[in-house]
């Protein structure tokens, strides 16, 4: 076997050694996409302060409910007071028990039983049991001032989830970035292991032609000095994927895999066929629906509209209708009292009504420049909300644009590679008829490596885009299985919820 013939076979096979070189099968930890997606979502640490940020408000929102919580209430006072000149003390003792609270609409009610007892110059007792109302019709009922609260705190809790939303779409991007650049570096030192492969075996078989005197000794020393390079590139390149490797782990932060020594290896799915984009047409009506920067800030620009109703009841004056109705029954007796109270025909219905004003004498000053500043506010939301519309298709059109040319390009670097490769069959058959040499030869492979990562950069590029072009969308999650829309709403998969 010539020794022409031993080169082009090792061009042919050192591929598999090197790969094997890098990642042995049997001592190297595979992790696929799915795995470390799962992994991410259940220890990063971002994540999981936004999934708690969200559930926080989510228990104020239900909190706010609280608000019309009826509650018990009851009293038991004892009163005496005495008096020099007096014959008898007196004393006055007071028991209530009943249930009041706070309805949707406003009204403010009490339903119970009092009882109170006078002693001085005579004797009284008295027995109440009936319900009291207050239904206000200005301040504190219109603008839907009752609800006002819950309104608000329900809006909190959409901007805080639609805030987790983003920050689990940026943390996967994070992901995705790292994810392709831990693999871009393992095809590094994949080639760079494979070019040292060559060089050394060149160097090797250039000793022996020097030592039969078939070679010049400049030609030696270059072969020895292109291994040099190469052994040096692959330093470097083992030291980027320590880097890297380091990065992905960090971002998984997942003891068991920070513990593990062995070598990561991933196999990501690496053909393209095309880079997914939408029908711009329907693109913002889109937007609106699913991506969290714009649902997020329309729940702010509702909020801050619901602080300002808040300054508008107030600036209003209160008036309020009251009622009451009950029974009672009195006596200078207590025990007469309650028989009386007991009998239909002997105790009293008492109804009374009538209404509470307050005016505010300046107009309420306070409250009518706080409903302006946070008018301000509401414009500038929707000012802001418009501004983001607008960036979002912006990024949108540059990314569909940088799409179209990654395709073209990737086909360029494709070409490009196999032109290489067919060179450097060429430079062989070259060197099988003793019309090239080893310089040739290494600068041909250097080329050919330089074109394979430049192919490899593009794959990892042309993937990323594809991320940021669904993150731009904000379908990044739907498009990774995280989420899914129902009846128009959004749901998260079942590990990111509460």
């Amino acid at each position: 076997m010539t020794t022409h013939f031993k080169l082009i076979l090792l061009f042919a096979v050192v591929p598999l050694y090197a790969a094997a070189q890098v990642a042995p099968p049997g001592d190297s930890l595979v992790l696929s996409l799915d795995s470390a997606l799962s992994l991410l979502i259940a220890n990063n640490p971002d994540i999981q302060q936004a999934k708690y940020e969200w559930l926080s408000k989510s228990e104020a929102a239900t909190a706010a409910y609280g608000d019309f919580e009826p509650r018990l209430v009851g009293r038991l006072n004892k009163e005496k007071g005495e008096h020099s000149d007096a014959l008898y003390a007196e004393t006055k003792d007071e028991y209530k028990l009943g249930v009041e609270g706070k309805l949707p609409t406003g009204t403010s009610y009490n339903i119970g039983f009092d009882q109170v007892t006078y002693k001085h110059s005579d004797y009284t007792s008295e027995i109440y049991f009936g319900a009291t109302l207050k239904q206000p019709v200005l301040r504190n009922f219109l603008y839907w001032a009752p609800m006002n609260g819950v309104f608000q705190a329900r809006q909190e809790e959409e901007v805080a989830f639609q805030a987790y939303r983003k920050s689990i779409a940026e943390i996967i991007e994070k992901f995705c970035t790292s994810y392709w650049d831990y693999y871009y570096a393992l095809k590094v030192l994949e080639f760079e292991t494979e070019s040292v492969a060559v060089a050394e075996s060149i160097s090797v078989d250039a000793e022996k032609q020097f030592k039969l005197g078939l070679l010049s000794a400049i030609d030696d020393e270059k072969t020895i000095a292109e291994l040099s390079i190469r052994k040096s590139k692959q330093l470097d390149a083992k030291s980027n994927l320590r880097d890297e490797q380091s990065n992905f782990l960090l971002l998984l932060n997942d003891a068991g895999l920070l513990r593990n020594k062995r070598p990561l290896t991933i196999h990501p799915e690496t053909k393209i066929d095309s880079v997914w984009a939408p029908d711009s047409l329907a693109l913002l009506d889109s937007l609106k629906k699913i991506h969290p920067e714009i649902l997020m800030q329309q729940a702010e620009v509702v909020r801050r509209k619901l602080v300002k109703d808040t300054h508008k009841s107030e600036m209003l004056p209160e008036l309020n209708l009251t009622g009451s109705y009950g029974i009672r029954s009195r006596d200078d007796n207590a025990n007469e009292a309650v028989a009386k109270f007991r009998s239909e025909s002997r105790r009293d219905h008492v109804l009374s009504g009538g209404f509470e004003i307050e005016v505010p004498l300046f107009a309420n000053h306070k409250e009518r420049h706080l409903a302006a500043a946070e008018n301000a506010n509401v414009r500038g939301a929707e000012i802001r909300m418009q501004l983001l519309c607008n960036k979002i298709m912006e990024d949108n059109l540059v990314l569909e644009k940088r799409a179209s040319e990654i395709m073209s390009q990737l086909i360029y670097e494709q070409t490009s590679v196999k032109y290489r490769k067919e060179e450097l069959a060429e430079e062989f058959k070259k060197m099988r008829a003793g019309k090239s040499n080893y310089h040739e030869i290494f600068d041909i492979e250097e080329d050919l490596r330089e074109a394979e990562k430049k192919e490899i950069e593009v794959i990892r590029m042309t993937h990323l885009l594809q991320i940021k072009l669904d993150k731009s969308l904000g379908a990044l999650l739907s498009r990774n299985r995280l989420e899914y829309r129902k009846e128009g709403e959004i749901y998260l998969r079942e590990d990111l919820g509460i």
